[in-house]
């Protein structure tokens, strides 16, 4: 079964009640070029806001993760928070911390933009879905390879009873973690949460979906496994399709590995810095009201 065909995404590629969503692509890149030129590209309105970024699956784990993302949006002088999501925890205790982050800016007299990489973007839409009356804190969303339909490997990962034993043993003892975070991005369980929860259309949210087969990308053996199995473009650990939230405008990119975005690679072998697409990401976001 493939992405999105249990879930929320295909009404739009079917001609269902989802409009085709906006793609900023090329947008995105005139604004990358300007960054890489040392050109502003963020609006005035940037230094009033307060920029929450949630890490992904794994994030605590890895050294540098998020580190240039957060380093740039500093550096152009904006205020920054890493939200203290557990990033091998349940969703919803990941959506309980968020909510306060966002009842903290509430009392404060804060505006808010959400920017949330991988599970990180899925646990921010959650919350938005769950707590409406929060919504109006939130100026704007950015889901950066966000398995928002869900994710093929753990979907695999979760379903597959060898795989599955290996996750419930190893992710408690080499990762003080849950195993059932896995599977909450399982298809089944992505399709009966949106079913329920369906996102808010009235928040402005850019999703980036990304794509890559490449051998010299690290994640080359996973995107092979998911084209040949799925039939799908993926990143590695996504597919490109299940990373449009429904209703968002959308940036397609097809030389990113599910990596890139939220860590820095070796020169010549990636084509984006994490600084940059953050900046460009949120530039594009905060065009929209």
């Amino acid at each position: 079964m493939g992405p999105w065909l249990r879930g929320y995404g295909r009404l739009a590629e079917a001609g269902g009640a989802v409009p085709p969503p906006e793609d900023l692509t090329p947008r995105f890149h005139a604004l990358l070029a300007r960054v890489r030129q040392g050109l502003p590209v963020l609006p005035e309105e940037a230094r009033r806001h307060q920029y929450v970024l949630v890490r992904g699956m794994l994030g605590d784990e890895l050294p540098g993760y998020l580190l240039d993302n957060v380093q740039r949006l500093e550096r152009r002088g904006l205020s920054v928070r890493e939200a203290a999501v557990d990033t091998e925890g349940l969703l919803a205790d990941n959506v309980a911390v968020l909510r306060e982050v966002l009842r903290d800016a509430e009392y404060f007299g804060r505006s808010v933009v959400m920017v949330g990489h991988s599970k990180g973007g899925v646990e921010c839409t959650a919350t938005l879905a769950l707590y409406p009356e929060l919504r109006h804190v939130v100026r704007a969303v950015v889901t950066l390879q966000a398995p928002y339909g869900g994710s093929s490997i753990a979907h695999d990962l979760a379903t597959t009873p060898r795989l599955r034993r290996l996750i419930d043993f190893a992710f408690p003892l080499l990762f003080h973690g849950v195993s059932r975070s896995v599977e909450e991005l399982s298809y089944p369980q992505r399709q009966a949460f949106i079913q329920q929860h369906p996102y808010p259309a009235d928040i402005p949210t850019v999703s980036l979906a990304t794509s890559r087969l490449s051998r010299t990308s690290t994640l080359y053996p996973l995107q092979r496994y998911l084209h040949e199995r799925y039939g799908y473009q993926a990143d590695g650990m996504v597919t490109a399709v299940d990373a449009e939230v429904p209703g968002a405008r959308v940036v397609r990119l097809h030389d990113m590995d599910h990596a890139e975005a939220a860590l820095r690679g070796l020169p010549g072998l990636v084509r984006y810095h994490p600084g940059d697409l953050t900046e460009v990401m949120v530039a594009l976001a905060l065009e929209a009201r």
